[in-house]
């Protein structure tokens, strides 16, 4: 089952209505991503970035999970958290490893995000199937949770 099931089941959305809603992330993402890079850029301070990007999502997982506000609210604060990640995510790998290794680095880093991209969906969709989609939104903030007390202890070190 898609995340357009979810928001067609909860929200009693049409089909156009819930892809629609789901579409949002990659618009908001298109859009977004520049402006954000360039505003990334300019103050510096990655992880801060990165470390607002998890709150956010968690924000938009939060209110798909637990309340029957619009989901457009929630979709656009997921769509938002996500674009701050990669823009900041991404660039910080070149500030600790060295140039001769970098295009080594960035194919493991996209070797783990797909297997993630892989993996994922196995679960999410054994979640649904056995347990619901409330549990699987519990899921995804499990794993927010999860990224942000890395951060917590990234930035420590």
């Amino acid at each position: 089952m898609s995340y357009s099931v979810f928001v067609k089941r909860k929200y009693l959305f049409d089909d156009t209505q819930s892809n629609a809603v789901v579409s949002i992330i990659y618009t908001i993402s298109a859009v977004a991503c520049p402006i954000l890079g360039y505003l990334i850029d300019i103050t510096g301070r990655n992880i801060s970035w990165v470390f607002m990007s998890t709150v956010i999502t968690l924000i938009g997982h939060a209110i798909l999970a637990f309340t029957f506000i619009n989901p457009w609210a929630g979709v656009c604060f997921m769509g938002i958290g996500y674009s701050i990640l990669a823009c900041a995510l991404w660039p910080m790998v070149a500030l600790v490893i060295p140039e001769h290794q970098l295009g080594t680095a960035y194919g493991i880093m996209q070797s783990v995000q797909n297997l993630g991209l892989a993996v994922v969906p196995l679960v999410a969709g054994w979640l649904v199937d056995s347990q619901g989609y409330l549990i699987l939104e519990i899921f995804f903030l499990g794993c927010m949770c999860g990224k942000k007390i890395e951060l917590n202890i990234s930035q420590n070190i």
